[in-house]
Parts: C-alpha cells; sequence; structure tokens
C-alpha cells in the first residue's frame, strides 16, 4: 500500500522513523493533545460598554462600545484614539494580528484570515486531512488551493519542496512555503508551514494547527529553506 502521509510531527527531540518512506499512516492522533494558543481572543459580538475620558481632539465625554465597534478605554494621562478608523478593520484583522505581532493594517487578505480561523487549533494527524486531524503537507496543500488558487501542489513535504520555486529568507512574502527537516541527521525536508507576516508562519505541528514564529530556536535551526507557488502579481 502507497503511503500518502505528508510530514513528520514537528517536534523537538523526535527521532522517529522517517515519515515519507514508513507505512505509519495509522499512527495515532493528537486530537486529544492540548495546544497551548493565546486564550480568550473573540471575533465575536461583544457587550456595550461605556467609557470616559478625554478625547484625543480636545473634548471630554463618553464614548459607546457597539457589537462591531473597536473602542479602546483612555485615561487622564494616556489616550488611545477613538475614532471609525478603527471600525474600518474586522474582528480577524484584530485577532490575528495580535497572534502574528504584526500592524492591523497588514492583514488584508480576509481569505487567508477566514480560512486560518476555520483551521486553528485543529489536531495534528498523520496523514489526516480533514478537521479531524490534518498533517503538516495537508494543510499547507489545502490552504494554498482554498486561498491562492494553487491546486497543483504534491501532497508530501519533500514533493512541495522539489516543485516549488525556492525564495531567499530575506524575501519571504505571504503565501510563501517555508520547509524544515526534523531528524538529526541531514537537511532532508519533512515538515512545511506557510508564511504569514513579520517571521510568522501558520502550519500543522504535533500541538494543532498554530502559528509559530521562523525566529524560534528550534524553527531557527531546522530551517531547510522556502518555496513560492503563488504568482508574484497576485494581490489581495
Amino acid at each position: 500500500m502507497i503511503n500518502l502521509a505528508g510530514c513528520n510531527a514537528f517536534r523537538p527531540a523526535s527521532h522517529t522513523t522517517d515519515s515519507l518512506s514508513s507505512g505509519t499512516a495509522d499512527l495515532p492522533s493528537s486530537k486529544n493533545s492540548q495546544p497551548v494558543f493565546i486564550q480568550n481572543i473573540s471575533t465575536g459580538s461583544s457587550e456595550t460598554k461605556t467609557t470616559t475620558g478625554s478625547s484625543p481632539y480636545g473634548t471630554t465625554g463618553t464614548s459607546v462600545k457597539g457589537s462591531e465597534s473597536h473602542v479602546y478605554k483612555a485615561n487622564s494621562s494616556i489616550t488611545t484614539p477613538i475614532s471609525s478608523e478603527n471600525d474600518a478593520f474586522s474582528p480577524l484583522q484584530f485577532k490575528f494580528a495580535i497572534l502574528t505581532n504584526s500592524p492591523v493594517e497588514d492583514l488584508t487578505n480576509l481569505r487567508l484570515l477566514v480560512f486560518m480561523d476555520q483551521w486553528y487549533g485543529v489536531p495534528y494527524h498523520y496523514g489526516g486531512s480533514n478537521k479531524e486531524g490534518i498533517d503538516c503537507s495537508a494543510f499547507a496543500s489545502l490552504l494554498l488551493s482554498s486561498v491562492y488558487d494553487v491546486s497543483q501542489l504534491p501532497r508530501i513535504s519533500a514533493d512541495q519542496y522539489h516543485a516549488t520555486r525556492r525564495v531567499p529568507k530575506k524575501d519571504l512574502r505571504e503565501g510563501d512555503l517555508v520547509f524544515f527537516h526534523t531528524f538529526g541527521k541531514g537537511h532532508r525536508v519533512t515538515h512545511v508551514g506557510v508564511y504569514l507576516y513579520n517571521n510568522r508562519f501558520v502550519h500543522a505541528s504535533i500541538a494543532g494547527v498554530q502559528i509559530s514564529n521562523l525566529g524560534d530556536g528550534y524553527y531557527l535551526h531546522h530551517y531547510v529553506g522556502a518555496g513560492r507557488a503563488v504568482d508574484s502579481d497576485r494581490t489581495y
């Protein structure tokens, strides 16, 4: 039987059998694992609240926070502008701006944000390809297909590496694939994620679908390279 599993669980100090050649598509899911994410980030409606303080425009009054607005509390010494500019951004933009430590105005691809929101926290399962459990290469392939209409990406991370155009790390942009090796010897690709912005990428790790930092120790030292499958002139 042909093993279609696409990647090895991205787990530090893991020295398991090669995921690309073993017949281990039925490895147990990490469905019961508890990924550690930023908690209590809501993209739903909020209760109506009032805040009182000095206006940045020289007046004093009360601002009402409705279900769709994003009003920040002002105090006597430090005042955050309470203006209609905040209403130009969606709750998802604010959520992922926090998760990626990025300026909210840089998050313009709402199609990507909706996709990540739907899959964020889905458990890892070797060989999986749905919300019951998914592995890294299936997640990368599904994201590029759903968000960027890239439909010809291979299923296995090593093949994805060879099917994409090499990109220097300094030139990474949203939608590029980032590749890693997860074994102690050699640099053969066994894991893949999708680059976002501000050195962050989204991937299906052993803890589930999450956002990580390329500069973090393990990812930094196990980085193999990046590949581009999305057209350079595509904009969102």
